[in-house]
């Protein structure tokens, strides 16, 4: 018996407020708060309601048919949320009057609330503001028009922003600032005076399945925040970025649409260290689809890059340590992978085709490619200016120009690579020193399969496949020193090789070759004359007299 009134004690009562007393217990929203107790329902009717609301209780504001509350004149919000637990819903709040980034036409200061269903517009400051506070749900609201952002978090944790309308706004669509773990889902951000979603200083946020358009800024901005989620958004027709990431990392960026942007589809810059991108749908972006500048250890991977106006991919500014893999890359109408100043990186299993040029890398040591197939672009693949970098196990074909150009590439490593069927050469060498061209198919390429121009030396050509090139198989234009051992020169049109002299031919094959192994070790007995432009002469003393020897 004692429980049974205990409860009945605290049972809530509905009041009524009607604007013309018709048919409430009240006129005016504030007297009924005020009358109001703890979990007490306030049901307020249709109407204009002129008021600055104070909530110091734990209730439940509830509009009917969008009664509108538009303020007194003063410059105040108008409603301050003060206690926890309060549920404000169906509401058209119009013009309210408060000034500072610290204010807004809703104000909570408190937590545990409920914000829904409601219009928010008008306001000289920011539409809805929460501050130092957590546990919040806001949802289904219309925030619009207000001069500054449409949602401001400021310190705000584990809160909830479902399924609302921020367009229109002076600044940002939502702002969280100094905020961790909060969820931004199924929100449209349209049309905002500058970024759609801008994180700052912000730890564990969510940010999924929006749609962010058309503002002036970025998509979503994140600075100087770490370990977020942006998951499933589509992000289209902003006029600087789709996702911008400065002083951000460890963000993870999956399986979001990004067209149409004005700069970058992603940009990574100031050291946006270890964040994680894939499987993103990057497209038609005027600059690059993924920029990393000065950014380290971040991981871009199975992502489709297309049609941007200049790079499907950027790196750029010293970043290294990055990792490439399985990305798809086309269509792109300056290069397909821009690699530059940045070393360290890792470029594997791309897929780089109908861009301008394939993929270009200058000024630059230390970065390898491995296993990517780089075919129908103009160049497939360009090292220029470059040191001890790798390139294994790629398949470079059908390039209109060169499939790999060496340009100062120097102490790095061309093995095990097919490079076959481009039009000008499989191979073009200029002024590189001291790298190892070996263990590489080199087939029908539409003039030489290996040029070696402007004073190339000190390399080393060994256990190649050249074959069927249209002009010639290797013509060692100028360089000195080189040394070609156990490679095969099959089929080539004109002449299997060419050298300008001082240079080192040991135990190669030439299917041109016609001399006898009496002693039958496989080695001609004769050797194999090398000629070049003047007259000059190499010799290859040992040449083979069967490929299988070169080959296997």
């Amino acid at each position: 018996m004692v429980l049974v009134l205990i409860l009945m004690s605290v049972a809530s009562s509905t009041i009524y407020v009607d604007d013309d007393n018709s048919a409430g217990n009240f006129t005016k929203i504030q007297d009924a708060i005020n009358a109001s107790e703890p979990n007490d329902l306030i049901v307020v009717l249709n109407g204009t309601y002129p008021e600055n609301l104070m909530v110091d209780k734990s209730i439940i504001l509830k509009g009917e048919n969008g009664p509108i509350v538009n303020g007194s004149g003063l410059l105040d919000p108008l409603i301050t949320i003060t206690s926890d637990n309060v549920t404000l819903e169906g509401f058209n709040f119009s013009r309210g009057r408060s000034s500072g980034f610290n204010s807004g036409a809703v104000l909570v200061l408190a937590d545990g609330c409920k914000i829904l269903n409601n219009t928010i517009s008008g306001s000289s400051s920011h539409g809805l503001c929460l501050l130092n506070s957590e546990n919040h749900l806001i949802t289904g609201n219309s925030i619009h028009n207000n001069q500054y952002a449409g949602v401001w978090l400021l310190l705000v944790n584990f809160s909830q922003v479902l399924g609302n309308q921020f367009f229109e706004n002076g600044k940002d669509g939502m702002h969280i600032g100094s905020s961790r773990s909060n969820s931004v889902i199924g929100n449209i951000f349209c049309g905002n005076g500058e970024v759609g979603a801008h994180v700052v200083n912000s730890v564990g946020n969510e940010i999924s399945v929006n749609k962010i358009s058309s503002n002036p800024e970025d998509g979503i901005y994140l600075f100087n925040s770490n370990n977020n989620v942006l998951v499933g958004n589509e992000v289209h027709d902003n006029n600087l970025n789709g996702m911008n990431l400065q002083g951000s990392g460890g963000n993870f960026i999956f399986s979001n649409v990004i067209q149409n942007c004005s700069d970058s589809g992603v940009l990574c810059v100031a050291s946006s260290n270890d964040n994680v991108i894939v499987r993103n749908t990057i497209s038609n972006n005027n600059l690059n689809g993924i920029a990393i500048y000065g950014s380290n250890f971040n991981s871009i991977s199975e992502n489709v890059i297309c049609n941007s106006k200049e790079n499907g991919i950027s790196l750029r500014d010293n970043s290294t340590g990055n990792i490439f893999t399985h990305n798809e890359i086309s269509g792109n109408s300056r290069y397909g992978f821009n690699l530059d100043e940045s070393s360290s990186n890792f470029v594997q299993n791309n897929e780089i085709f109908d861009n301008f040029n394939g993929l270009v890398m200058a000024y630059s040591h230390d970065n390898t490619l491995v296993d990517n197939d780089v075919h129908n672009n103009a160049f497939g693949v360009s090292l220029e200016f470059v040191q001890y970098v790798v390139v294994t196990t790629n398949e470079i074909c059908n390039n209109t120009q060169d499939g790999l150009r060496l340009v100062r590439c120097d102490r790095s490593k061309i093995w095990e690579n097919k490079i076959s069927q481009n039009r000008v050469d499989g191979i073009r060498i200029v002024r590189s020193d001291y790298t190892t061209v070996s263990d590489n198919d080199i087939d029908s390429n539409g003039e030489y399969g290996v040029q070696v121009l402007d004073r190339s030396n000190h390399n080393r050509f060994m256990l190649n496949v050249v074959s069927n090139s249209d002009h010639g198989g290797l013509y060692l234009y100028e360089g000195e020193m080189n040394m070609l051992s156990s490679n095969a020169f099959i089929d080539n049109q004109n002449f299997n090789v060419r050298d300008n002299h001082k240079n080192k031919w040991f135990g190669n094959f030439y299917s041109d070759y016609f001399g006898e192994d009496l002693d039958g070790n496989m080695i001609g007995d004769d050797p194999y004359l090398i000629r070049g432009y003047r007259d000059a002469i190499s010799i290859d003393m040992e040449p083979f007299i069967h490929s299988y020897w070169v080959t296997n």
